[in-house]
């Protein structure tokens, strides 16, 4: 036990210290930004995968479009924007923002002009716009100045901060000024802040110069906020919260300008013109059009500016969260603890299909649970976690694969000590006259337990549960456990007492504990708990299964369902698999030594107490024969086990479970050599498959596993288990 203990610990350990590595790992990869690519590309799937509340009601957009162009030309008169202007002021909106440049006249003569820059300089709800230069590159980007005369804290400015990848994600409020644009307002702060003077709302300073309206204050986004990790986050910057794939009502200018639009629709909103014609390229990327082909996720300027100004009237007035990302260490934990998961997830569970299912589940159930902080304006990592479980799993995939391996290195020299310690028995056994043939118990040395009798100070004998040649099998209560729990004891009476006998058998009986105790690290297996010697006398503690043997299912005369026998055939042939991966036999697969646990109705597979290498086909090295006739096959018998020999054995029990009829009347056909039943002692014999009702698909699988010759019989239980999951699923 206390190996077993080292190694769950030394799991454990790894488990803790592949999660540590892997974070460490994953948080480097991340602060260099190799990650936010790809972050933003999650970010971008669960904005496209939000509801769509539809047009925002206040804002209204008057679009330049191709049709207006066609009939107005362009770029627009002055006196046309004037007199779309007159039109607009005439139905009472609360602002109108013209995201058109008119920093001096359209040549070669603009008679309307002066009129417009009149408008635009009195009107206390028309906001102009200007554009800032680009720092970095002036001479690409000198940036637009302002209609003439207008002060600047009517104006705003238009410009829009990219991503790497091109992609609007962010919403620049204040900037400083430049001399081309004096304007320290965004266009569309300026929309919604002239929207909200009409409730008294106005724009105040906090100590951090930070933007507070209303008890909303509008914190400046970081570089390193939600996936970014080098954001240019230069200015007064917030996340763009997109409403909808279309933000709001749109009617031309040809309709404004030839009386076609009902004053209601225009009072009290916010409008906007500015072009959404191809032809002017105004066209932007955002998320809706992200990992697209065609372009039906693009918006143009006047359609981001909606969207930036429908923001923040809902954050003021509709208590819309603005958006919000873990902090640092928040953000470490995630990762450690996806990582942690990840580990833990492979050590517990072995079987490739429900680790790929519960890997696939988690990943899903990691992103479920992002998508639902996203609707709730969170902006959490998704990628950095998710690698994070990923790389843990496969780290400690990694390391418990190189842990069985090593294991079984170290069990296959148990079996080769244990072969070699059994052919030292059959030498000391014929200088000593002891035959180890099985025997009845009566020919060991030393009495059977009584009950009440207590051994090693702690086990007390309850019942019997049976003998064999080599053994007694007790019930027995551990009285040193809380509870006094039940467990099985084995006891392994010698056959003499000769003293170098009993150092061999001493450690033949040693070797073999260790081997169950690896053995039973599998959930269908019983786990050993302990082992002494006692008085000359041989003791294995197990864990004791409670249930019912399935030689209590397979009553004779009664045939199982076919779905039972596959079911019962996959689970065993699963723990099968188990113990053949150390290259250890069972040799006596039977349906007394399969339990049908009460917890969870699985089936564990018991009574390892003969359990031996494969050993080649020399004389010199065949071993004690050991099985139970009808169910071992002929070369276990002639003392040359196979891992397949327990493939043949639960085959015949599939066909006794099928058939109701126990094996002890099975024979061979002598053409064919396949399974025959003899009827009630008489000459008539007939084909098993003639008993059941199974598929002919099935009964061949079982007259494969049931071959007498070992080199035609499946090799291997992961053979069988194809075959059955390919006929009947998984």
């Amino acid at each position: 036990m206390l190996n077993s203990l080292k190694k769950v610990f030394t799991q454990s350990q790894a488990v803790i210290l592949c999660g540590a590595v892997v974070t460490m790992v994953v948080v480097g990869i991340e602060k260099l930004g190799m990650l936010e690519a790809l972050e933003l590309r999650v970010y971008d799937q669960m904005q496209q995968m939000r509801a769509d509340p539809g047009v925002d009601e206040r804002l209204l957009i008057v679009p330049v479009t191709e049709q207006d162009i066609q009939q107005l030309g362009w770029p627009l008169s002055s006196e046309n924007l004037d007199k779309l202007l007159g039109k607009l002021e005439e139905y009472q909106p609360r602002a109108i923002g013209l995201d058109i440049f008119r920093d001096q006249p359209i040549p070669p003569v603009d008679p309307g002009y002066n009129k417009l820059l009149e408008r635009l300089q009195l009107s206390d709800i028309i906001t102009p716009v200007c554009k800032h230069p680009d720092k970095k590159n002036p001479d690409k980007n000198p940036g637009t100045r302002p209609p003439k005369g207008v002060q600047p804290e009517y104006l705003g400015f238009v410009d829009i901060p990219e991503d790497p990848d091109g992609v609007i994600r962010r919403n620049l409020l204040i900037a400083d000024p430049s001399q081309v644009c004096p304007a320290d307002y965004s266009f569309s702060l300026q929309l919604a802040l002239k929207y909200l003077e009409v409730g008294g709302i106005r724009a105040e300073p906090t100590q951090n110069q930070e933007l507070k309206l209303r008890n909303i204050v509008f914190k400046r986004l970081q570089n390193n906020f939600g996936g970014y990790r080098a954001a240019d986050a230069n200015g007064h910057q917030i996340m763009l919260n997109y409403r909808s794939s279309k933000i709001a009502q749109q009617v031309s200018i040809t309709d404004v300008l030839t009386n076609q639009v009902k004053p209601g629709l225009v009072k009290d909103k916010i409008v906007l013109i500015g072009s959404t014609a191809e032809s002017l390229k105004d066209i932007l990327k955002t998320p809706y059009g992200s990992g697209k082909l065609d372009n039906s996720g693009d918006m143009t300027g006047v359609e981001i500016h909606a969207q930036s100004v429908s923001q923040i009237l809902s954050v003021v007035l509709n208590r819309q969260p603005l958006f919000w990302s873990l902090p640092e260490w928040g953000e470490v934990l995630l990762i450690g603890g996806c990582a942690l998961i990840g580990g833990l997830l492979v050590w517990r569970l072995q079987h490739p299909l429900w680790l790929g299912v519960a890997g696939v589940s988690i990943i899903a159930v990691l992103f479920g649970g992002n998508f639902f902080i996203f609707t709730k304006a969170g902006w959490v990592p998704f990628v950095a976690p998710a690698l994070g479980f990923i790389f843990t799993s496969g780290s400690v995939l990694a390391y418990t694969a190189n842990q069985i391996k090593q294991e079984q290195k170290e069990i296959s020299e148990l079996v080769k000590q244990q072969k070699d310690l059994i052919a030292q028995l059959q030498a000391v056994s014929r200088q000593s006259g002891v035959t180890l043939k099985q025997g009845t118990a009566a020919s060991f040395l030393g009495e059977a337990v009584l009950p009440d009798t207590l051994l090693n100070t702690r086990y007390k004998i309850i019942d019997n549960l049976g003998s064999g040649g080599f053994s007694n099998t007790y019930l027995a209560i551990d009285t040193q456990r809380p509870g006094s729990p039940q467990c099985v004891v084995k006891q392994l009476r010698p056959a003499s007492s000769e003293p170098e006998y009993l150092d061999v058998l001493s450690r033949l009986f040693k070797t073999e504990a260790e081997i169950l105790e690896t053995l039973g690290k599998h959930k269908q297996i019983p786990q050993l708990m302990a082992v002494f010697e006692e008085n000359q006398q041989f003791y294995i503690v197990q864990e004791y299964i409670r249930g019912n043997a399935l030689s209590q299912e397979l009553l004779p005369g009664q045939r199982l369902k076919q779905s039972d026998v596959v079911n019962i055939l996959k689970e065993v042939l699963q723990v099968l698999s188990f113990v053949h991966s150390y290259d250890i036999i069972h040799r006596d697969v039977k349906p007394s030594n399969l339990i049908r646990r009460d917890s969870d109705e699985h089936i564990v597979l018991i009574d390892f107490g003969a359990v031996k290498q494969i050993v080649p086909q020399q004389q010199e090295s065949l071993t004690i024969a050991i099985g139970t006739a009808g169910y071992a096959p002929p070369e276990q018998m002639a003392g040359i086990p196979r891992l397949n020999s327990d493939i043949y054995a639960l085959g015949m029990l599939a066909i006794e479970a099928l058939t109701g009829i126990a094996p002890k009347t099975y024979r061979r056909d002598p053409d064919t050599n396949k399974v025959i039943i003899q009827i009630h002692n008489s000459a008539n014999l007939r084909s098993w498959q003639e008993f059941t009702d199974a598929t002919d698909e099935l009964t061949a699988i079982i007259d494969k596993m049931v071959d007498t010759d070992f080199m035609q019989r499946y090799k291997l239980t992961s053979d069988v288990m194809r075959d059955l999951e390919n006929k009947y699923g998984k």
